[in-house]
């Protein structure tokens, strides 16, 4: 098995969340740092679709200019549209962005699309791309939004991501929380019951996926704490010699994870009956890299 000497040094919202589901995905993808090569997870791949169509978005253009962007973005994917009808979203997206966004540019906000934003705690290193990040550098006041392309508009379980990026815009902007604002917005959530084709069901439908997260300081605070135990802990793992059978835990999140079913690196997913493809490779991502490169080079 790999050693542990390069493991990833910059922490985030996934990264801590993986530590608390499930040892063994840690322990493969940021202390090894393995990456599956041609895995297509059709819940992964429509949430990429949509952010990319998202990327392309801005207040000068129109719903046809969207819809056209859309429809070449989506001839690029494999996934089951009829299930994930990203498509169907648009309109909604559309509205969310005239009714939401566009205001907030009109009163001096900066839009920004897929911001990488950097912070730390504990003097280690935090990273997080926020999907839309909008900031009045004047007033000093920041509004965070993240894209859900998940089928129910709940916001739980989202709580301590949102208030991770609030923490890190907090620092970045030396202000304070009560001048920030956090939201998830689901644009795929509930369209088999919207009449995408009328303006006043999917204004309803926008305004009812579009969720804010409301937070106190203290609950901030409390996250950071619990954050920095998490990294001391992670630190003090004996990483090489954790056993990845004992580790793994069986839940929910496994419909997404790109090790499942394979029987050396998550044996208990395998004994469960799920069969990782065998046209699928893992190798770390320093291999990928230079895999990427040789190509480029070729």
């Amino acid at each position: 098995m790999l050693k542990s000497e390069k493991q990833n040094p910059r922490w985030s919202a996934s990264r801590f969340g993986a530590y608390n589901s499930c040892r063994t995905k840690y322990l493969l993808t940021y202390i090894w740092q393995l990456v599956v090569i041609g895995k297509d997870i059709d819940v992964q791949e429509k949430g990429l679709a949509f952010h990319q169509i998202a990327e392309f978005m801005d207040s000068t253009k129109t719903l046809e200019d969207l819809k056209n962007h859309a429809a070449t973005i989506l001839e690029g994917y494999d996934f089951d549209q009829e299930k994930y009808p990203v498509i169907k979203a648009i309109p909604r997206f559309y509205l969310f962005w005239n009714e939401i966004i566009k205001p907030y540019e009109e009163q001096g906000f900066t839009v920004t699309k897929e911001s990488w934003e950097y912070s730390a705690i504990n003097k280690k290193s935090v990273v997080g791309a926020m999907d839309l990040l909008l900031i009045n550098e004047v007033t000093k006041e920041a509004v965070i939004i993240d894209f859900k392309t998940g089928s129910t508009a709940k916001i739980n379980g989202y709580e301590n991501q949102l208030m991770l990026y609030a923490y890190m815009i907090k620092n970045k902007l030396k202000t304070k929380y009560d001048k920030i604002k956090t939201y998830a917005f689901f644009p795929m959530a509930g369209l088999k019951d919207e009449d995408v084709d009328d303006i006043e069901s999917t204004r309803k439908f926008m305004l009812k996926t579009f969720k804010q997260l409301i937070f106190t300081e203290d609950q901030v605070k409390d996250m950071i704490s619990e954050y920095t135990s998490l990294i001391k802990a992670s630190e003090n793992e004996d990483w090489d010699n954790l056993d990845l059978e004992q580790n793994a835990s069986m839940a929910y999140h496994c419909n997404w994870c790109s090790f499942a079913g394979h029987p050396d690196y998550c044996p208990t997913t395998y004994k469960a009956g799920v069969r990782f493809a065998r046209s699928n490779k893992i190798m770390t991502k320093e291999q990928l890299d230079i895999l990427k490169k040789e190509k480029q080079q070729s």
